[in-house]
């Protein structure tokens, strides 16, 4: 990366120097997880630090959404615009900021994915019995123990988005390496709500494919002591945390 203007050289030098050939991220690399809609209801953003780099005691915390064909996020801020009679020039005043994920998935076997965003959650109380997929801290620190009367579903498959068990929030952990498995980072969407869940099946197909649209209060960034900035002619060489999951084994 040239230092100024007169460094600049597109013949002979990389805008962006400091990236080593073949080490990039893709989505192989890329983990999404369920859990608790909020970081308080286990200990905060640095609780959640801690177990990622201790590794297998992340598995208290969240859990993986497997066979996931598309994630994507959008963030949008509004902003008004102000103008003054007798000048050309305008002020721009700060809104507020929605946040919209989108979740793809092919549902191979086992649990739906309303099932698997709600695995953390369990209700003991009949007649609508909801167990968590594994045993987890935030079921047992659940800020808002609602007693679910419409059942989402039985098993593997919760579709009925008509359930009361969907008006409480679940949380979404973000985890992003490089394809040498170092770590670039992590995120965590708090209080993620799904407005919009599709299950769709075809005669002539041969998959069974999933989709919902999520909404999120906001997003907490984690600190998860990832690949040191990348600057001018600079490149980190620090690996990251391994982070055992729930039926994910680590090579």
């Amino acid at each position: 990366m040239p230092g100024n203007f007169s460094d600049w050289a597109p013949y002979t030098s990389f805008v962006q120097s400091g990236l080593q050939d073949g080490n990039y991220i893709n989505a192989g690399f890329t983990m999404i997880a369920a859990g608790p809609p909020r970081l308080a209801n286990i200990g905060g953003a640095a609780a959640v630090s801690g177990a990622v780099k201790a590794g297998a005691s992340a598995n208290n915390i969240v859990f993986p959404v497997g066979c996931v064909q598309q994630f994507s996020l959008q963030s949008q801020r509004q902003f008004q615009q102000i103008f003054e009679i007798g000048s050309e020039r305008s002020y721009f005043i700060g809104g507020r900021t929605y946040r919209n994920l989108s979740l793809g998935r092919i549902h191979y076997h086992g649990a739906s994915l309303l099932r698997v965003l709600y695995a953390y959650y369990e209700d003991l109380v009949p007649p609508t019995l909801i167990q968590a997929m594994w045993p987890n801290g935030g079921a047992k620190a659940m800020a808002n123990p609602h007693d679910v009367i419409v059942p989402p579903g039985y098993e593997n498959i919760f579709i009925n988005l008509a359930s009361d068990l969907f008006t409480q929030p679940v949380g979404l952990l973000l985890y992003i390496r490089d394809i040498n498995q170092a770590t670039m980072g992590a995120v965590y969407f708090e209080a993620c709500y799904v407005p919009s869940h599709t299950w769709n099946a075809e005669s002539q197909g041969t998959i069974v494919q999933e989709q919902a649209q999520i909404q999120c209060e906001r997003i907490v960034p984690v600190e998860v002591g990832g690949v040191s900035l990348i600057t001018n002619n600079s490149l980190s060489s620090s690996g990251g945390a391994n982070v055992t999951f729930p039926g994910i084994v680590n090579s």
